[in-house]
């Protein structure tokens, strides 16, 4: 799915995107399972969407700039 919307491949700001939502949501996992860490749910939530974010700029890059990212 993020592979067909980069279109050109896979830069450090998508990889680093992934792996930011990745950890979020682990964390908001554990924090459905431990109650003292269900309090930082919202910083969790937004890790994910900074995650997002550095996606989106990654994307808009590698649209920018073809020929740098292969």
């Amino acid at each position: 799915m993020i592979i067909n919307m980069v279109g050109n491949g896979l830069n450090g700001e998508i990889i680093s995107g992934i792996s930011l939502i990745v950890f979020g949501t682990l964390l908001v996992l554990f924090g459905i399972v431990n109650p003292v860490a269900a309090l930082l749910i919202p910083a969790d939530i937004l890790i994910i969407c900074i995650g997002l974010a550095v996606i989106v700029i990654g994307v808009f890059t590698n649209r920018k700039n073809p020929l740098i990212h292969y």
